[in-house]
């Protein structure tokens, strides 16, 4: 441990830190850590929150010795399981200005700077593609049709121009910072790859008919996610995405997951918080300057819209007291999210679990208001569990024996259930083959087809590829806060069919007989091919080379 953690005191300490966290007067000149209180480029990771708590707690001398090296401990955890990787884009020096009326000697000045600069009015400009380095320009001047360039400054610009990475509007941040802007993606230009994707899970990919999914490209304030109907696929550009993990707040099944903290990470950072409130600090915000009263430790993470039911959950029973979310904007999945759980706590312990406090006026009441919620503590061990997964096997265990109703989901968080009409259904196990979170599974040893709707997404893609009519129908948007909705429950069962010719079980009966009822008017009076709509694969030919051969004989004799 020793070297990885770096602490910068300009002033004298009150307390001494762990042993593992290296103290220096300023920052050193060489050397490399992990983790550090201070920007440095000897340091992998900011850990903003340590000075935070150091400035504002009101823990005790001996309380805060051990906290400092948790959160140290926190940020080295989240960072040996980060997912991102560092890419770099070439940008050269060619600048669009789009403006009706270009500041003097801003021209001049860019290309004094070695720029090249093009000028064009917000009315000559149709369309904008590509990304920053890379980035095509539809004009109207006949001229030049189209022209490339590396980056765009455009003055009050609408919202189609803003979704490429590389175009600044100095309407928003000023012209000095849009030319700051373009100084500095000039030349090699940094970014990463903030999502991670699971085709195999998502309810968009390879989904024929009716469109299932979609809710992360929708949500998506840039070009980074578009989907390409066609193939139903997902198509990611990292280069365009902006890291707020809003995308995987909505996406239902958990095939999105934010890699600058992957769920597994936050599961074990959230261990970290047991007998303590978490006061999640996203790196977006202006910190707030606001003392914390005992047992409030902060939680900083670099997206602020990535937090779903799931993590809100683990990190509820993993502390056992509410969980207080400091930001200036709440995403549409994470606000649903808040909304379920907190109606949830609500019902069963009649206490509020999660604050959202957008000003220093609500986080001081939240700190006053909140009060322990020992009694929903659980721990498990869901490291490799899918969102869905952690969240009912978390759920249920919060639910119990109880029965508290049912709870409204979505529009961007939903959870639901099937109806299904047994007599109509035949197990041809279409559903099944549908469903890829595993909600509905088949099970030969009693021939059953089994539901549990804890784990299903709502999507509706199993009632689009059922064949039967009126055989199955989804409920919408209710979570059944009981203990049968977290189990496997039989939807349909039928016996099994003995082939008429070897006596082996091979298929429902239901599925035998509709068939053979489709198929028996086709053959006519040929009683040898109905015979074969009641045998098995083996028995069939048999059947069919058996009278073949008798045709044959007899045409001999």
């Amino acid at each position: 441990m020793q070297n990885e953690y770096l602490f910068v005191a300009r002033d004298p300490l009150e307390f001494p830190l762990d042993e593992s966290i290296n103290v220096q007067t300023d920052i050193p000149n060489d050397g490399h850590y992990i983790v550090a209180n201070v920007e440095t480029e000897h340091a992998e990771i900011y850990a903003y929150e340590v000075n935070y708590y150091l400035r504002n707690t009101e823990d005790a001398l001996a309380e805060q010795i051990p906290n400092v090296k948790k959160l140290y401990d926190i940020r080295s955890h989240v960072y040996d399981l980060q997912r991102d990787m560092d890419y770099t884009q070439e940008v050269g020096q060619k600048v669009l200005i789009v403006s009706e009326k270009t500041p003097g000697g801003i021209e001049e000045l860019l290309g004094r700077e070695k720029f090249t600069v093009i000028t064009l009015r917000p009315e000559e400009v149709t369309q904008i593609e590509g990304h920053i380095g890379q980035l095509r320009v539809t004009t109207t001047k006949l001229l030049r049709g189209a022209l490339e360039t590396d980056q765009i400054i455009w003055e009050e610009a609408p919202s189609f121009a803003m979704l490429q990475s590389g175009v600044v509007d100095p309407a928003v941040v000023g012209w000095e910072q849009a030319m700051e802007a373009v100084r500095k993606n000039s030349g090699a230009y940094h970014y990463k790859n903030y999502v991670q994707y699971d085709s195999t899970i998502c309810q968009y990919h390879e989904r024929t008919g009716e469109e299932i999914c979609g809710k992360c490209e929708a949500v998506c304030p840039t070009v980074a996610i578009l989907k390409i109907d066609d193939e139903r696929h997902l198509s990611f550009s990292d280069i365009d995405c902006e890291g707020c993990g809003g995308c995987v707040s909505v996406c239902p099944s958990g095939a999105l997951d934010f890699t600058q903290m992957p769920r597994e990470a936050f599961w074990g950072a959230a261990s970290f918080y047991a007998g303590h409130t978490a006061l999640i600090l996203p790196h977006q915000v202006s910190l707030p300057d606001v003392p914390l009263p005992e047992g409030v430790l902060p939680l900083g993470i670099e997206g602020r819209k990535f937090l779903t039911e799931a993590h809100l959950l683990a990190l509820l029973q993993k502390s056992g007291n509410p969980v207080i979310f400091y930001t200036d904007f709440v995403s549409k999945g994470t606000t649903d999210a808040i909304r379920i759980i907190n109606e949830i706590f609500e019902r069963k312990y009649h206490k509020k679990a999660v604050y959202v406090c957008s000003s220093e006026a609500q986080l001081r009441e939240a700190l006053i208001e909140k009060v322990s919620l020992e009694m929903c503590r659980f721990d498990m061990e869901d490291a490799t569990m899918r969102k869905r997964e952690s969240f009912t096997h978390r759920l249920a265990h919060l639910v119990g024996e109880d029965d508290l109703g049912v709870v409204t989901t979505g529009p961007q968080i939903q959870y639901g259930d099937l109806v299904i009409h047994e007599e109509a259904c035949t197990l041809c196990m279409s559903c099944v083959g549908a469903c890829n979170v595993a909600a509905l599974t088949a099970h030969p040893e009693d021939n059953t087809l089994r539901l549990n709707a804890s784990i299903c997404t709502n999507c509706g893609y199993c009632e689009v590829v059922c064949p039967e009519t009126d055989c199955l129908s989804v409920t919408d948007d209710t979570l059944a806060l009981k203990p049968e909705y977290f189990k496997q429950r039989v939807m349909a069962q039928d016996s099994l069919f003995a082939c008429v010719e070897c006596g082996k079980e091979f298929a429902p009966t239901k599925a035998v007989e509709k068939i053979a009822a489709m198929m028996t008017p086709m053959f006519g009076d040929d009683a040898v091919r109905i015979r074969t709509l009641y045998c098995c694969e083996e028995c069939k030919p048999k059947v069919m080379f058996r009278d073949h051969i008798d045709h044959k004989i007899k045409g001999r004799g």
